[in-house]
């Protein structure tokens, strides 16, 4: 199956989510789950066509002459999160199903936005085209946005929907930017043509500006400081929205992009420093933030920064040891993370209970859950013979590996991997095989099959491919890493840990992390905690948000004088200025298109009449009288255009001329209008300049046009098209209705509205008389 289709059948599944609901209720999620389950096998059935290093590409024209095409690409890499989405999908689609049991309104909602994001994600890792990519790119921060604030009635969700919205789709603008300079730097916007051409566009002018555009991108998508405030906050989201989009896919995105941008510029400085830097600096803080948090979800948000960072360092790493690292943390993240969002959603839906620090002795009672956290904590403290384990040994030589940077490197990964570890052992242990510190904790429900069985499945996969690693390293996991790294990657597996320096600093981690854990009711407590969350939370967030706001009260009291006469004067001052600038250059070419018109007697008059109008509205105290004073100059103005041989246009503002005086007059008859207010002695004199200057500026407009040489390309082309393409002899007409008909149809579309408000305006008028 070509990868264009896997993005239509996740699409169509989001469209009739909700009638499917409506029509299979409590059995809408495993229903459902079968449509991401059908593209997960599918996914799998494209690995012998995808050997390490190949790709499959599908391109169809979109803007060709912008270059912009609709390009899809399938290799390892894509093949890889692609599995991640659909796999972790389907798990996702039935967790919801049993989660939303009882409100069937919010299921139906809910499935359907949870697929629609999937078609987003789909769209964004198979995209070659960096265009088509920004669109799904951003169209998974939208569909975030409408999931973070599912509980619309909660002021707390609300506002978080918000701040993600505002942090990922502002850096999507940034990217947007980036994007575009990339695409007209390169003369592409296909990826793989970019990656051909890195050492070119390195030496471009515009490089430094492309990398800082696109990491700002990816930094607000992957929550990297200074942007790492909004994911602990999106946890408002109902827990599948929060196991799916900000653990194990949509936060994963930054990462995907700068792993893309990696194989072609991964060698340069000014790439792949910021990554040290900022993911050293995230990592270190939300390693910190993580043991001062008491909400489960929190602790495991805070913990999901902290590797978001670990990939973004690892994605600075050079050589192939890096690329070995971030693909195994990528998907031991991916799997054990999800079963514990899971496991927490289950905790939480059962006992009404947010707070981890007062869960305790659940595992008899949650038993299914209680195993599958305890799986996936092990897989996260990386323990021997689980997936986590090969991925923390991976970290371990890429961190010893990393050349200059492999200090600094070795120091965070040894700090985040022991609170990881502790993390870990917070989340199996304190829920589930802990005594609760106030007493029993309540039970509302017993465990739903469909949340409990989803992260036991992740559990135990964590286990399987940590036990035989060969089959999921050698089909999936190494086409990745050679995709990513640009040869074949070779990468020996073994189940059992081999002993040496890396086992007894995992062990000493260990060690560390349960140490944590054991002190964690006191770190949680200490009085400083408030600081460290005013320091560490979205503090510089609210002090911008409120500065705007500021601001903005500022401008707007300032410019939004609720008068008309101030706007208009604004606007045409504005244009005059901008008019009478652009024209500095036409002096001498004006004054001789001026002297070299021949001068026609009628026009003089036409143009006094004109005049005469014009004086009439600007001095007339009655509206009617000015509302006549306006039909002259319209009246005159078609004259001149009968005159030049436009008769059709003539015909045209006679009609339209004749129809506003008398619409306007009706209008008038209807309503009592108050006087309008009498300018002060200064303003007076100020409109009197503005209009004379707007007027001035606009006849040496027309004269700077007159002396331009005549381009006659478009001329001809409409002339040429009218008759052959629309069957219209008449060229104006043909460019209203057929070239231009999309302008005509808006034009008729506001007129028939305003026509729609007078005539409601008059009945109203005439029920109060009546």
């Amino acid at each position: 199956m070509s990868p264009v289709w896997f993005v239509i059948i996740a699409g169509v599944s989001a469209l009739i989510a909700a009638p499917v609901t409506r029509a299979a209720g409590r059995f809408a999620g495993p229903l459902l789950a079968l449509v991401p389950a059908f593209l997960f096998v599918s996914l799998l059935m494209q690995l012998p066509d995808l050997p390490a290093g190949t790709a499959i590409l599908q391109t169809f024209d979109w803007v060709p002459a912008y270059g912009v095409s609709l390009g899809f690409r399938l290799d390892g890499f894509s093949l890889l999160f692609s599995l991640l989405i659909t796999g972790i999908g389907t798990l996702v689609v039935i967790y919801a199903g049993s989660y939303f049991s009882d409100d069937a309104k919010d299921r139906g909602r809910f499935l359907g936005f949870i697929l629609l994001f999937m078609t987003a994600m789909l769209g964004t890792v198979l995209a070659d085209d960096l265009i088509m990519l920004f669109i799904f790119w951003e169209m998974t921060s939208l569909v975030s946005f409408f999931l973070i604030g599912f509980k619309h009635e909660d002021a707390k969700a609300r506002k978080a929907a918000l701040q993600s919205l505002v942090v990922t789709a502002g850096g999507g603008l940034a990217l947007l930017g980036g994007i575009i300079i990339l695409g007209l730097t390169a003369g592409t916007f296909s990826l793989t043509g970019i990656t051909a051409q890195a050492p070119q566009i390195a030496n471009s002018p515009a490089f430094p500006a492309i990398i800082v555009l696109v990491l700002i991108g990816c930094f607000t998508k992957s929550a990297q400081f200074p942007f790492h405030f909004w994911l602990p906050n999106a946890m408002a989201a109902p827990t599948p929205a929060s196991a799916y989009l900000h653990s194990a896919t949509m936060v994963k995105l930054g990462v995907y992009l700068l792993a893309r941008f990696d194989t072609g510029f991964g060698e340069y400085v000014i790439f792949y420093g910021p990554l040290m830097v900022f993911g050293g600096i995230t990592m270190l803080i939300s390693a910190y933030a993580v043991m001062r948090s008491t909400g489960f979800k929190a602790v495991l948000a805070w913990s999901t920064v902290c590797s978001l960072a670990t990939l973004v360092l690892l994605v600075g790493v050079p050589g192939e040891a890096g690329v070995k690292a971030m693909i195994g943390f990528l998907v031991a993240h991916a799997l054990y993370k999800a079963a514990l969002f899971f496991a927490a959603g289950q905790v939480i839906h059962s006992t009404h209970q947010y707070e981890l620090a007062r869960l305790g002795g659940l595992r008899f009672k949650l038993p299914i859950t209680a195993i599958a956290s305890l799986l996936a904590a092990i897989s996260m403290a990386g323990v021997p013979f689980f997936l986590g384990y090969k991925a923390k040994d991976l970290f371990l030589t890429a961190a010893f590996d990393g050349g200059n940077w492999g200090m600094w490197l070795t120091l965070v990964a040894l700090a985040s991997s022991a609170v990881m570890t502790a993390v870990a052992g917070l989340a199996a242990l304190k829920p589930f095989f802990l005594k609760p510190p106030y007493g029993e904790v309540k039970l509302y429900h017993n465990e739903y099959y469909g949340m409990a069985l989803p992260p036991l499945a992740l559990g135990v996969l964590g286990l399987f491919i940590g036990v035989m690693p060969a089959l999921a390293w050698n089909s999936v996991l190494i086409p990745a890493m050679s995709a990513l790294y640009g040869n074949t990657v070779v990468l020996e597996v073994h189940a059992a840990p081999s002993l040496g320096l890396k086992f007894l600093i995992t062990l000493g981690l260990l060690a560390s992390g349960a140490a944590l854990v054991w002190f964690w009711t006191r770190l949680y407590r200490d009085p400083d905690n408030v600081k460290a969350n005013v320091v560490f939370a979205d503090l510089g967030y609210g002090a911008v948000m409120s500065w705007l706001d500021r601001a903005g009260q500022v401008t707007a009291r300032a410019l939004q004088t609720l008068s008309l006469r101030t706007y208009i004067a604004i606007t045409l001052g504005v244009s005059t200025l901008a008019l009478l600038l652009s024209l500095t250059g036409f002096g001498g070419e004006m004054v001789t298109a001026a002297a070299a018109e021949p001068v026609r007697p009628y026009m003089i008059v036409v143009l006094l009449l004109t005049l005469i109008g014009a004086a009439v509205a600007a001095f007339a105290r009655s509206v009617l009288i000015a509302i006549l004073g306006v039909g002259i100059v319209g009246y005159t103005m078609a004259v001149v255009f009968l005159m030049n041989g436009a008769p059709d246009v003539a015909f045209t503002q006679f009609t339209v001329e004749t129809l506003s005086i008398v619409i306007l007059l009706a209008v008038l008859l209807r309503l009592s209008l108050a006087p309008a207010p009498q300018k002060s002695l200064f303003k007076r004199p100020l409109a009197l300049a503005i209009s004379l200057g707007f007027g001035i500026a606009c006849g040496l407009g027309v004269l700077a046009m007159s002396v331009l040489p005549f381009d006659p390309r478009l001329s001809e082309f409409f002339g040429e098209a009218s008759y052959a393409e629309a069957q219209g002899r008449n060229v104006v007409n043909v460019i209203l209705v057929d070239f231009r008909a999309l302008d005509t149809l808006g034009e008729v579309t506001v007129v028939a509205f305003a026509t729609l408000c007078v005539w409601a305006l008059l009945r109203r008028r005439v029920k109060k008389e009546g």
